[in-house]
């Protein structure tokens, strides 16, 4: 199980030398997490899953440091390492970030890096470009959220791209609320997956709900609200 400690926004100029891809003071996510060492999921297994979901991990150019994997130029998709389950979790979360924020941001290219503790073992810190604070919050969530479904054994589409979909059409029109019938028919997905979309993200503090004293169409209207729970989504995270 990912757990994850904390949430930070800022430009981490001491992150940048460990990712020559990095733009040099471009905004970036800090997740400070822990990953079990001894998952019921092997890790290749653990990849398959979240690639099924997010087919574009496939096309991610990754490269490990310190030589402990080789690739060939050009190689595409996410490198693991033999026996180091624990960071392995860290870097497909890093990666799954990554993929998250590209989409909900419309960013053609992001980077990121993954350092693992040596004390604590399990421990890591996830560096990841991000442009919008919103965005990078909800990420945060997501991404814990789906890798913990996933060594659950749990399916992860279409919950998760339908959540992302929902995402970016609620904050694309941003003043206006959402029941979830319209927000379906935007998405092109049944209004029970919209409801769910907006359950998730009213949980992740993304959206909230809307009171009125009185309404005609009975259905709950949710009303986008962006970075409003940024630190509290870690913990939201980590109870799911």
């Amino acid at each position: 199980m990912i757990q994850l400690h904390s949430i930070a926004f800022a430009s981490f100029p001491a992150a940048e030398p460990l990712n020559p891809r990095f733009r040099k003071g471009h905004p970036k996510l800090r997740l400070v997490v822990d990953a079990g060492a001894s998952p019921d999921v092997p890790d290749q297994a653990l990849m398959g899953r979240l690639t099924a979901a997010f087919p574009g991990l496939a096309r991610h150019h990754c490269q490990v440091g310190d030589a402990l994997a080789q690739r060939a130029a050009g190689a595409r998709g996410v490198v693991l390492v033999e026996d180091e389950s624990t960071a392995n979790q860290a870097h497909l979360l890093e990666h799954l970030l990554l993929e998250m924020l590209g989409f909900l941001d419309r960013a053609p290219r992001l980077s990121g890096v993954t350092c693992a503790y040596q004390s604590p073992p399990e421990r890591n810190d996830i560096f990841v470009e991000c442009e919008h604070q919103d965005s990078g919050t909800l990420a945060a969530h997501l991404a814990v959220v789906a890798m913990n479904a996933a060594l659950a054994g749990e399916p992860l589409a279409p919950r998760f791209p339908d959540v992302l979909r929902c995402a970016r059409l609620v904050r694309g029109h941003a003043a206006q609320p959402w029941p979830a019938a319209r927000l379906g028919r935007a998405a092109h997905i049944p209004r029970a997956r919209a409801e769910a979309a907006l359950e998730l993200l009213a949980h992740a503090e993304f959206v909230e709900r809307e009171t009125y004293a009185m309404n005609f169409s009975g259905e709950t209207h949710y009303r986008f609200v962006g970075a409003g729970g940024f630190g509290r989504a870690a913990r939201g995270a980590q109870a799911r």
